[in-house]
């Protein structure tokens, strides 16, 4: 029997509106997954996010790079080490974005992915976080 839409999850409900044929409610849902503040969800999302085809993984990409709230830096570390170059991209973005200081560790490692868009990304977050220290 198949769930209504009310009793659905939100990494569901996300994940099902990337799928839809209207472009509005994909764009809608590439949008809230900017606005995620729960790190519980974003967490579910980004191991859910690898059995999924390539363009979702590019639009659940798209909403990961606009992130900037710092709470969310755990869930986006773990994205930083996904088996999907275009997942790690996103995070080291995000990362960046954020500042992230306590992720420059993980963004010297990812500073040398074998995917250089996610290797460059790198490199631009981990400029990002030093543009902010204190001469």
């Amino acid at each position: 029997m198949k769930k209504k839409r009310s009793e659905m999850d939100e990494v569901t409900l996300i994940l099902w509106d990337l799928k839809c044929d209207d472009w509005t409610v994909r764009q809608n849902a590439v949008s809230r997954i900017g606005r995620i503040t729960d790190p519980g969800i974003l967490a579910d999302l980004i191991s859910r996010i690898h059995h999924e085809k390539w363009y979702i993984r590019e639009m659940v990409a798209a909403g990961i790079r606009s992130l900037t709230d710092t709470r969310l830096s755990e869930p986006i570390k773990t994205g930083l080490t996904a088996t999907d170059a275009c997942i790690r991209n996103a995070c080291a973005r995000a990362l960046g974005n954020m500042r992230c200081r306590t992720a420059e560790d993980l963004l010297k490692r990812a500073a040398a992915d074998p995917d250089s868009r996610v290797s460059r990304t790198a490199r631009t977050s981990l400029e990002l976080i030093h543009e902010c220290e204190p001469r």
